[in-house]
């Protein structure tokens, strides 16, 4: 193959784990993929960042010099992995890390795609989410477009299942798409807070307790969920705090758990059309209690993982930015006004040649 048809794609989700890596040939196959997780001190940085929206100017610029780090050595593992070097590699794809995100107004990606160039020698695209909030689009969620690419012309629903959960459903050749709320942002928080675990293994502490139906009632009311799309929210919305304002303080840690479950799948499937096949990815797949969950409560459809159409669970959407890198070098848009309501088609993001 020619140099120069490979493409990069980066990302780290709303659950702020680490960095996805992937590397696509031209022809959008997945060649290889690499995660590179947070240090602890990282990791517990961002989330005080995100929860708390407090920072100083010389903290949130470490901060990003320190996450352009990592999503740079993830490039450069890939290209090891791959035996490619920096001149195969077209564009690198990076969505960098959100700390701030309302829709329609601002999105605040860091991790600095000027910085992932200049340590990679490589030209790269980021800042994908303001050119569609810059249309008065939510900004989020984008990789509706390459679900639908990966449907490649069939019917079906994809369900991310990240920190925060988004669906896309394309029908018809007609594609929308939205967050539908929580999926693991508050199980992470939430047992990282009561048993000091960064997540609950295979959901088995959720499946210890009961569901608290006056909880889930007055959680599921909030206004988010009734709110028609096009929508999008991330952890500045659901946090602790917002948990903290629904509890009374006498449930027990697993039930509230065992709730948490029950909302993500609630929101979730308050969405899924009757009979479509769907398709799951994202970290939310490793938790079985939840994929139980998901199933049992959607039984007249066909519950699979995107595994199925050729792109591992965990590598969905740093697959879909190196897609985006492709559009943008190519000068093609890469949104879809009917999923962020912008008010047209825009190409996304910041390139940064090298």
């Amino acid at each position: 193959m020619k140099k120069n048809n490979y493409y990069i794609g980066l990302v780290s989700g709303t659950s702020m784990d680490g960095v996805d890596g992937v590397v696509l040939d031209n022809h959008q196959k997945i060649i290889t993929t690499a995660y590179a997780p947070y240090p602890k001190a990282l990791k517990t940085r961002l989330q005080r960042l995100v929860q708390s929206g407090q920072s100083t100017l010389a903290n949130l610029a470490q901060t990003d010099i320190d996450v352009a780090q990592i999503f740079a050595k993830t490039a450069i593992q890939l290209l090891k992995q791959s035996a490619l070097s920096k001149n195969d590699v077209r564009a690198i794809g990076s969505h960098g890390q959100t700390i701030y995100h309302q829709g329609r107004a601002y999105s605040m990606q860091i991790g600095h795609g000027a910085l992932i160039a200049g340590h990679t020698r490589i030209t790269t695209v980021s800042d994908f989410r303001m050119q569609d909030v810059a249309a008065l689009g939510q900004g989020a969620p984008l990789t509706p477009i390459y679900h639908q690419y990966m449907l490649n012309g069939k019917d079906g629903v994809i369900v991310n299942l990240g920190g925060i959960a988004n669906i896309t459903i394309v029908r018809n050749n007609q594609v929308f798409g939205f967050d539908t709320g929580p999926a693991n942002t508050l199980l992470d928080a939430w047992i990282k807070q009561n048993k000091y675990l960064d997540y609950d293994r295979d959901g088995m502490w959720a499946r210890s307790g009961i569901i608290n139906k006056a909880l889930l009632k007055t959680m599921l009311d909030d206004k988010y969920f009734q709110q028609q799309y096009p929508k999008s929210t991330g952890q500045e919305y659901f946090n602790l705090d917002w948990l903290s304002k629904h509890l009374k303080g006498t449930e027990a840690p697993e039930d509230v758990q065992r709730t948490l479950i029950e909302l993500t799948v609630m929101s979730i499937s308050a969405s899924i059309p009757t009979g479509a096949t769907v398709y799951l990815c994202g970290g939310g797949v490793h938790n079985l209690f939840l994929r139980e969950r998901l199933s049992y409560q959607n039984f007249d459809n066909e519950i699979t993982t995107t595994d199925d159409l050729g792109v591992p669970i965990d590598y969905v959407e740093a697959a879909a930015f190196a897609y985006f890198a492709k559009q943008t070098i190519a000068g093609k848009p890469s949104n879809l006004p009917s999923v962020t309501g912008a008010k047209h088609k825009t190409i996304l993001g910041a390139v940064h040649a090298i």
